[in-house]
Formats: structure tokens, sequence, C-alpha cells
């Protein structure tokens, strides 16, 4: 009842009353919501510094320096020879073209004629019909044996006039001997002169016949002189018709194998005809090329250029086998087109499956020049082609050195280095003077007197 009066005289009061009572609330509420959100506000800021009072303080931690594990290897001065691997080509040592000496019908053939086949010294590999030279050979020996019966015939005759020119000799001296006593009658008047005449032509007569004795000893003379020439002259025809017969068989000159062939049974062949090449396959040598640096450096050496040893590879079959060789000689001209000096060795026989064959491309290991007093060291260890690094109480030191050259993966040097420096080998990023490093296991390297400990991968044995 009092509501509803209450209601009633609220509406009786009018609008300026309801705009009051309206605005009254909004601030009450206002009030209620700041007070509120201080409230929050400061719980959590109690919270917050209560949570900061009550955590553990911790003492700041030190700093510890960055140590790197390392691989490292001792240096050592010794004398050392790099290799040069180069490219060569196998070639002939000795090879021959095969000639027809003669022309004619080829009748025969060495079933071993063939390009790649072997044959030995003296094997007959080729016949020509011999027929014609047969013919010469006895003409020759027939010419020949006419001529030697005309020297028998002449030297009986000369031995014949041998015996008459003592004859006569004898004669005359019995005729002059007679003249002289006929000559001492006359004086006498026991002869006449008729009967002396009659004697001196008797002495002359006996002149004629010494004379003519000896002509005729003077004219077989030459006359088998004459015939001695045509003697010799036939005796070469013989020996021309018996070479030329002998000629008819083409004959290996040694042991080798047959490179190439052209000729077939039948055949016509003319004289100084290529039919056949043939190699000797332990003759082989290999041609390669140094550079005139490399050929500078080798010709200046101690130890010298020709009868180096020298070591071939040829990969075949995706095997690689090694023959042995020798430097043997050096090319007579500097090869422009190949930029160097061609320098060819021989090559020395070897146990392997495979044999060598002429034109084959194949890898050389050449000892370089000799460099004494130096160091070899793995190219991880070269910085910059100028530096090293050593290690010198577990702490990097830099060495420079001088590069001189490569083997392989191995640098040869010379430089601020000392037997006993560890080498730093490892490619650290990081490394400068005074970096922190230790070996593998852990240890600091503390002096270059301990102990070796080789590179991880590296064979650092040379």
């Amino acid at each position: 009842m009092l509501d509803r009066a209450d209601n009633r005289v609220n509406l009786q009061a009018g609008p300026e009353s309801g705009l009051k009572s309206s605005a009254r609330h909004g601030f009450l509420r206002a009030v209620v919501q700041f007070a509120l959100m201080a409230l929050v506000l400061g719980g959590a800021w109690i919270a917050m510094e209560r949570l900061a009072a009550s955590r553990v303080e911790r003492s700041p931690r030190a700093f510890t320096p960055t140590v790197y594990t390392v691989d490292m290897i001792t240096a050592k001065r010794a004398d050392n020879r790099p290799e040069i691997r180069l490219y060569g080509q196998v070639d002939t040592g000795r090879s021959v073209d095969l000639r027809t000496v003669v022309s004619g019908d080829v009748i025969e053939i060495h079933p071993d004629l063939v390009a790649g086949r072997r044959v030995t010294a003296g094997v007959v590999l080729m016949r020509i019909d011999p027929f014609a030279y047969e013919g010469a050979l006895l003409e020759a020996r027939a010419n020949l044996s006419a001529v030697q019966g005309s020297i028998a015939e002449i030297d009986a005759r000369l031995a014949s006039e041998r015996e008459q020119l003592e004859a006569a000799t004898a004669q005359l001296q019995l005729a002059s001997a007679d003249l002289d006593r006929a000559l001492s009658l006359e004086k006498s008047g026991a002869l006449t002169g008729k009967e002396v005449d009659a004697r001196r032509l008797v002495l002359s007569q006996r002149q004629q016949a010494l004379s003519q004795s000896r002509n005729n000893i003077l004219i077989a003379e030459a006359q088998r002189i004459q015939q001695e020439a045509n003697a010799e002259r036939l005796e070469w025809k013989v020996r021309e018709a018996e070479r030329k017969l002998a000629d008819t068989a083409l004959i290996a000159p040694f042991d080798g194998i047959i490179s190439d062939e052209t000729v077939e049974a039948g055949r016509s062949v003319s004289s100084n005809e290529v039919v056949a090449s043939i190699y000797d396959d332990t003759a082989l040598e290999v041609r390669f090329t140094l550079t005139n640096a490399q050929y500078g450096r080798m010709a200046t050496d101690a130890d010298p250029l020709v009868g180096r040893q020298v070591e071939l590879t040829w990969r075949v079959g995706g095997m690689g086998y090694v023959w042995p060789a020798v430097i043997d000689r050096i090319g007579a001209r500097v090869t422009a087109e190949r930029g160097g000096v061609e320098v060819l060795a021989r090559i020395d026989p070897a146990d392997n499956p495979v044999q060598l064959r002429p034109g084959a491309f194949v890898a050389l290991t050449v000892p370089d020049r000799n460099w004494p007093g130096t160091f070899r060291l793995p190219e991880t260890a070269l910085r910059s082609g100028d530096h090293v690094f050593i290690v010198v109480d577990g702490k990097l030191r830099r060495r420079d050195v001088r590069l001189i050259a490569w083997d392989g993966e191995d640098a040869i040097l010379d430089g601020d280095l000392v037997d006993g420096d560890r080498i730093l080998v490892t490619r650290l990023t990081e490394a400068s003077e005074g970096v922190r490093v230790r070996n593998p296991s852990g240890v600091p390297a503390a002096s270059p007197d301990a102990q070796q400990l080789p590179a991880a991968g590296k064979d650092t044995g040379r």
C-alpha cells in the first residue's frame, strides 16, 4: 500500500525529480567500478612484489673461451722429391716395314701373317714363285763355269809357252857358243865366211824363237787377266742370282707382332712393295711432354733426367695396370704445338695379365727435382699460400712459409719452421693468432715435443 502511495507521490512529483535520481545512480556505479579496478591492481602489485622477494639470487657465470678440437701433424725437415702426373702415348721402339725385294706371284703365305699375330725370327712369312730366279742362277753359274774353263786353258798354254821359252833360251845359248867358236876358227882359216854366216843365221833364229815365246806368254797372261775379271763379274752375278732366289722368301727379322698386312696368295707383287709391318713388343717406349718449367727443374737437378725411373699406368676394363720405365732420351726439338720438350722412356717388361699395345694412352708418374731440407705437409695445412699455424701451449701461432711445389695433395714447403713444430691441418675458419685448440683426445697441445697425431683421413707418411 505504501509503495503504491510512494509511486503515486513520485509520479506526482514530476519529471525533474526522476532526472536527479538517474544521475545519482550513474555516479555511484562509476565509483564502484573504479574502486574494484584499484583493488585488483593493488592485489596484483602486492603478489608481484612477494614473488620477486621470494626468488633465489644467482652468482654471475665466469666467461670460458672456446677451445677447438683439431688435427695436427709434426713438422719434419727432410729431402723431398715430388712426383709429376703426366699423360703419354705408347709407341714402338723398333718397327719395320717388310718389303718384297723381287717381283712375282705369291705362292705361299704363313698362317700367322695376320695383323695382331705374334711371329718368331726366321719364320718364312711369304714366298714368291722362284722359277725365273732359279733359271737366272743356273745361267749365271754356267757362264762362270765357261770362264773358269777358259782360265784353265790359258793356264795350260802358259805352262807350255814357259817350257818353250826355257828350250829357246838353251838353244840360243848353244847357238851363241857355236858362233863364237866359228869366229875363232875363221881367224885360223879353218872355216869359211859362208859357214860363219850360217851360224849367225841360226843364232838369229834362236833369238826370234825366244822373243816369240816371251810374247806368247805376255799375251796369255793378259788374256788370263781378262778372263779373271770376267770370272769375278760372273761370280757377282751368281751371288746376285742366289740372293734374289733367297729373297723370294720373306723372313721375319725378329720376334714381334704383325701390325699390318696387305698380301694374299696368288697376288702379283712388285719389288720394294710394302706387304706387312712388324714391331718388337719387347722394345716399346712411351712418349710424353714436359713443360719448359718442368724440364728446366729436372735438367738442373743433380740426378740426371736420362736414366730416371718413371712409372706408367694403363687403365683397361676398369683396372689399372702398372709398368716400370726408364727415361732413355730427350727429343731433338722443342714441340711448340705441345708447349714443351718431348721425352721418350723405354718400357720394361712387367707381369701383367694384359699386353701393352702401341697407341695406348697412359698416365705417368715422373719424379721431379729433389728439394733437400724441406717440409712435406698436407694441403689443408697451408693458409692463403704463404703461412701455416703451429700449436704452442694449446694456442695457434702463425708461421710464414714459401710454397716450393705440389705433390698430389701434399705441399713441399720451406720457411719459418723447425723440426718438431706441431702444424694445424684442420680447415678451421676461426684460425688466427691465440685461438685455443686441443687434440681429438681432448688433451691440450701444450708442447711441440708432444707425440704426433696424424690428420684424420690423411696419409702423412711419404
